[in-house]
């Protein structure tokens, strides 16, 4: 699976993506605001997963990793999951390597899963949910058009005490009015 913007073009991992996202995953950033960061085993365990996804049918999460038009570079992962099927709502997330942060890439990321989501899956709800104190994601999730429906009081358990967490989405109708 492929999907094309104006600079990335987010596609299924291969096996030959292996040293990327254990790179992406073992970067201390990456995980922040969580509470543990992922080991070797649970980041080969989880990209053996990712791999096997791509061919399920029908596809229920879509880990997609977010590549520069102009080298194909890989530089970020981006992902959508059926949460609720009843309502049709997905959840997306996204995490780009440092270098790549205050570039606009997450938010063209973001912003063509969703389209894709509307378009291709049926979704009728796209939701995101971040850190509170993750103001970087906020921000993707403000450009991306997404709109606040909350904050969801110590839900998250993140370095060793519990964190606010913020719920950000999209609806089917509001979307085809962007």
């Amino acid at each position: 699976m492929e999907i094309v913007s104006n600079r990335l073009i987010l596609r299924d991992y291969t096996s030959s993506d292996s040293s990327f996202y254990e790179e992406l995953e073992q970067n201390p950033l990456s995980y922040k605001y969580e509470n543990t960061a992922p080991d070797a085993k649970q980041i080969k365990d989880d990209f053996l997963s990712i791999l096997s996804q791509a061919t399920s049918d029908p596809r229920q999460y879509y880990d997609l990793a977010i590549c520069t038009k102009l080298d194909m570079k890989p530089i970020g992962n981006v992902s959508i999951k059926l949460n609720w099927e009843e309502i049709r709502e997905w959840e997306i997330g996204w995490v780009l390597l440092p270098d790549y942060w205050k570039m606009g890439y997450a938010t063209e990321s973001v912003k063509s899963l969703i389209g894709y989501a509307f378009s291709s899956l049926n979704a009728h709800r796209v939701v995101a949910y971040a850190n509170a104190e993750n103001v970087q994601s906020e921000k993707v999730m403000i450009r991306a058009g997404m709109l606040k429906d909350g904050v969801l009081r110590e839900t998250r358990f993140c370095n060793q005490q519990w964190c606010n967490e913020i719920v950000y989405s999209s609806l089917e109708q509001e979307w085809a009015n962007i």
